[in-house]
């Protein structure tokens, strides 16, 4: 399955940003469904039974027209206007509970169309897992990525040329995946990268209100949007994109502290408040339009009308461009 170069997570823009693709799975809604920035409208996607009440957290861009998903620990995919619309793909084994789902999409890769999740191999696993990666072909299952000393590894992005940016402990990491070259070692790869964004907003008191740790990440242009996540609290920020990435699998040597200290304190530094004071933000996603940025995220409700949909599109405050159907 070919795929366009797009964002992922639990949100995308087509190529032309003007229509985003979401999954409902905050505030007890269920389904997939598809919003027009210009006007607003909904779409909702015709699924089989089987997923009628499915909570969907992450889709992806595939192949012009598609939308992929992850439901019922597999990866479906919604064509619209297909005799049929909705089929399975894969399933995500052994990677239980999978979660953000994103596929490689630069050609001339080892990992050109390989679709990739977060995922743990027990179903009742503490932590919130690390990467597991599918290779193009019916017959190919996912593989584990090995993620030496780093736990949590989630929310995994590829840029429209291929730099892979995820989160880790909170904060925004860059890197990528070094080929497995042990035949014997049933894996896809390494995990090779840093973080490049200390954003994790930590603290504790008596009354423990909540702190802010970023949630997704989503590039765009010259920048990295980053959604941020607490308990009864959500931030959307920018940051702006390296000029080129601190370690991957190209890299000669590891970064030294005054290398990774140089990075951090100029993406702080430079950090933009886009949106804060919400209570949550779900459906996230990026893209530039003409070189124009536009965000879209569902957040608060507002009285009867139910959940709004944002956007932003580079200066002011977001707007209000709808709301979502209230089941």
């Amino acid at each position: 399955m070919s795929s366009l170069p797009a964002a992922a997570n639990e949100g995308f823009f087509s190529k032309d940003g003007q229509t985003v693709t979401l999954g409902l799975g905050e505030r007890g809604i269920s389904g997939l469904l598809q919003v027009e920035i210009a006007t607003g409208k909904v779409t909702q996607a015709p699924l089989p039974a089987e997923l009628k009440d499915e909570s969907i957290d992450s889709v992806a861009c595939g192949s012009e027209g598609e939308a992929l998903f992850l439901a019922k620990n597999g990866v479906w995919v919604w064509t619209p206007g297909a005799a049929i619309p909705v089929k399975h793909v894969c399933p995500t084994a052994p990677a239980m509970n999978a979660m953000e789902l994103f596929v490689s999409t630069v050609p001339g890769t080892p990992f050109t169309d390989c679709l990739f999740v977060s995922g743990n191999e027990t179903a009742d696993a503490g932590s919130l897992g690390s990467f597991y990666g599918r290779r193009p072909g019916a017959k190919n299952a996912f593989q584990s990525v090995f993620c030496r000393r780093v736990s949590d590894v989630t929310g995994g992005i590829f840029s429209t040329d291929g730099r892979l940016f995820f989160i880790s402990r909170g904060d925004v990491w860059e890197g990528g995946f070094q080929p497995n070259e042990d035949n014997g070692m049933d894996r896809l790869g390494t995990l090779v990268g840093a973080r490049i964004a200390p954003l994790a907003a930590l603290y504790t008191d008596e009354a423990s209100g909540g702190s802010l740790w970023a949630e997704h990440v989503a590039p765009a242009g010259g920048w990295l949007y980053v959604q941020m996540r607490g308990r009864h609290m959500a931030t959307v920020l920018r940051l702006p994109l390296p000029a080129k990435p601190l370690y991957t699998p190209a890299s000669q040597d590891t970064p030294g502290t005054k290398d990774q200290l140089s990075v951090m304190s100029h993406a702080l530094a430079r950090t933009e408040v886009i949106a804060e004071d919400m209570e949550f933000a779900s459906g996230f996603c990026a893209t530039e339009v003409d070189g124009k940025p536009r965000i879209f995220y569902v957040s608060d409700m507002e009285g009867e009308k139910g959940l709004a949909m944002m956007l932003w599109e580079g200066a002011g405050k977001p707007r209000v461009i709808g709301h979502l159907p209230r089941e």
